[in-house]
């Protein structure tokens, strides 16, 4: 579980795709209760916030979601990455 971690920092999507390949149960879950169909919200995080959604899945499977201190604190994780404030920066120098 924790390669399968740190390989979601390194390469989200692929880890979000393997993840719904094979216990989709995972990746649709969080998205259960919207109005919107089930796999649209998912395959949008996908393209848009893939790290922030892994996020999302895995606070929902481990600590019941976003209710908890830790999930909403691994959800807000997810977007900061995702926003590009941790990791290389290529938004803020360009050389």
């Amino acid at each position: 579980m924790c390669l399968l971690g740190a390989l979601g920092l390194i390469a989200p999507r692929l880890i979000l795709v393997l993840l719904w390949l094979f216990s989709p149960d995972v990746v649709l879950g969080p998205f259960a209760g919207l109005a919107v169909p089930n796999p649209v919200v998912p395959l949008l995080g996908l393209m848009f916030l893939p790290t922030t959604t892994l996020g999302l899945c895995w606070a929902d499977l481990s600590f019941g979601g976003v209710q908890s201190f830790s999930g909403l604190l691994i959800v807000l994780i997810g977007l900061v990455i995702d926003a590009g404030l941790i990791g290389n920066g290529r938004g803020i120098t360009r050389r």
